[in-house]
């Protein structure tokens, strides 16, 4: 019987971690989850809410981790979403801007100079309040509103905020509140925060009574007023699925406008990708579960399981667009003729070690510290992130500059969001369809800022074309394929919340993941409250969101092994597995 019993331990030791959580398991969590009310979820042993009513044509790509004491018996529909996590900080855990400077190596030389970064999001009249809320628990200097005509300068100067109708009128007034659309909006400005401080916020209000009766006139509408009033970039973290007919008419020369591919998975869950991702003349971005295993960063798939994963697919609708065609149509499998998405991706879920995610932090004044998921979370990061570099310009007119230079991003090759036979819903190296041609790599990105324009999937005139193959070295301009194969080095001089900072050199092989090592010291203040990380609230801010100067690159030193899928989550394994010997040893000993 003993020997049986050690063989069986030492089989269950051995085992994959997937094979702890395979069918059954899976099983057990879908007939749960098709139990609970309308708008709750259960995924790895957590509860999440949707913060908009899926039913809706149109509607925000958010969820919100509910408390671990949750229980969905007393459930009503908005309940939670209106109800605070009783903490004064930062929920442990959870993604900070510490985690978003580190993990896509933002250059603390870079500057956007109070350049626009327009959010198309439902009536918040405390958004502001909200926002400065948020960067002060971070060090980051608050942002003022706007002076003068109450908008930011599209020219760049003092950074600020402003809001306005979905026409451009209503310049920073109360133009009322929608419950579900607060937190939406509140995800928004706290990822720019992280990204770009410096950057102005321009709050594009649509003032539909509700999410519900929102339109794709109005989501286009909105989205024009952002370029019309200067937005170097403009977010949508709103869509739905394609309905026929749907417009387009988003970018134009000097205005980049991106948008959220959908928190639903492969095709939202049913027939078609989200709409407006899915338009020919914008981004679509993806989402990845971004994860940080001391100090070391990674990227897989952001998928949770059912309706907690990001959107990916062929439109019905748009016919292959010209800067993927020139990109190559056998780099889209079955999606050869439509347009595919997405284009690009980044974190719309956090990690802080093995096991359940973290969520990423995000503060709201109707519901205080909130932890959330979503593609909403990735959109406006990178959009503040292309403004910050300086990209925008180059990106709008030419929409295929991301995929001629695709050696600046990190591809993403593990995980899916559905049950395709395809990279349509499976990552894998080069694009795919969950993470596009993968997250920034800002430290390879900065470098093609002011390198002139490169010649592109896509129509642009004028340019110079060549081509290369293997490293780049992001000053020159041409085609590039292959992945970045150089090394790159950086220091920081900064840390946040009295952590310690960035730091260190490596070389980076244009794969999933970051390291970083060192220390940095900067100066900042703050109000002296307990963190997530160890450290106090606003005791030393990264010196990249000191707005007036920069003090060289961040140096997140980058080996890119591609690791940290669930599939090698042993951690939950090993422990239960310790645990089960040390009881045998204490019967040994008695």
């Amino acid at each position: 019987m003993k020997s049986r019993t050690r063989a069986l331990l030492v089989a269950f030791l051995l085992a994959p971690a997937t094979v702890l959580a395979d069918a059954p398991a899976e099983a057990a969590g879908g007939a749960r989850e098709a139990a609970l009310p309308h708008g709750l979820h259960f995924r790895n042993g957590r509860y999440f809410e949707d913060v908009c009513d899926r039913t809706s044509r149109f509607f925000c790509f958010t969820q919100r981790l509910l408390p671990v004491d949750f229980e969905p018996r007393t459930y009503t529909r908005g309940e939670y979403a209106a109800a605070p996590l009783d903490n004064d900080a930062p929920p442990s855990g959870s993604m900070t801007p510490t985690d978003v400077l580190t993990a896509y190596k933002i250059p603390t030389s870079s500057s956007a100079g109070g350049k626009i970064v327009a959010l198309v999001d439902m009536p918040d009249s405390s958004a502001l309040k909200d926002l400065n809320t948020y960067r002060q628990a971070f060090g980051i200097p608050a942002l003022p509103q706007c002076t003068g005509n109450g908008l930011p300068d599209p020219n760049g100067g003092t950074p600020c905020f402003a809001s306005v109708d979905e026409k451009g009128g209503s310049i920073n007034q109360n133009v009322g509140d929608d419950q579900q659309g607060d937190m939406e909006t509140g995800l928004d400005m706290d990822m720019i925060s992280a990204a770009c401080p410096d950057c102005s916020i321009l709050l594009v209000q649509m003032t539909e009574p509700a999410i519900s009766q929102v339109s794709d006139t109005d989501l286009l509408t909105a989205a024009q007023t952002g370029v019309k009033l200067g937005a170097q970039a403009v977010s949508i973290s709103f869509g739905g699925s394609e309905g026929g007919g749907d417009p387009k008419g988003f970018t134009t020369p000097g205005h980049l406008v991106l948008a959220a591919a959908g928190d639903t998975g492969y095709l939202l869950g049913g027939n078609t990708p989200s709409w407006p991702a899915s338009a020919p003349d914008l981004l679509a971005v993806g989402g990845t579960t971004l994860q940080n295993e001391g100090g070391s960063y990674s990227e897989v798939v952001w998928n949770d399981g059912p309706g907690g994963s990001t959107g990916s697919g062929c439109s019905t609708e748009f016919p292959m667009p010209a800067f993927q065609t020139a990109f190559g149509v056998e780099h889209f499998a079955s999606c050869s003729s439509h347009r595919a998405s997405c284009d690009l991706a980044a974190a719309a879920e956090f990690s802080a070690g093995f096991g359940m995610g973290g969520g990423i932090a995000e503060y709201d004044s109707h519901g205080s510290w909130q932890k959330v998921v979503g593609t909403s979370a990735a959109t406006p990061l990178v959009a503040a992130l292309l403004v910050r570099l300086g990209l925008t310009d180059a990106i709008s007119q030419n929409l295929g500059w991301v995929y001629t230079n695709s050696a600046a991003f990190n591809d993403v090759t593990q995980g899916n969001n559905g049950f395709c036979q395809d990279i349509m819903c499976q990552a894998g190296p080069g694009w795919d369809g969950p993470t596009g041609i993968g997250t920034p790599d800002a430290s390879k990105l900065i470098l093609l800022a002011g390198a002139g324009s490169s010649s592109s999937s896509g129509s642009s005139s004028g340019s110079a074309s060549g081509s290369s193959s293997g490293s780049s070295s992001g000053s020159s301009s041409g085609s590039s394929s292959g992945s970045s194969s150089g090394s790159s080095t950086g220091s920081s001089s900064g840390s946040s919340s009295g952590s310690e900072g960035p730091g260190g050199s490596g070389s980076s092989s244009g794969a999933t993941s970051s390291s970083s090592s060192g220390t940095g010291g900067s100066s900042g203040s703050g109000s002296g409250a307990a963190v997530p990380d160890g450290g106090t609230e606003g005791d030393a801010a990264p010196s990249s969101w000191n707005l007036d100067s920069g003090n060289g690159q961040s140096g997140c030193a980058c080996s890119l092994p591609g690791v940290g899928s669930a599939a090698t989550d042993f951690g939950p394994v090993l422990g239960l597995g310790g645990v089960l010997l040390a009881l045998g040893s204490r019967r040994r000993r008695k």
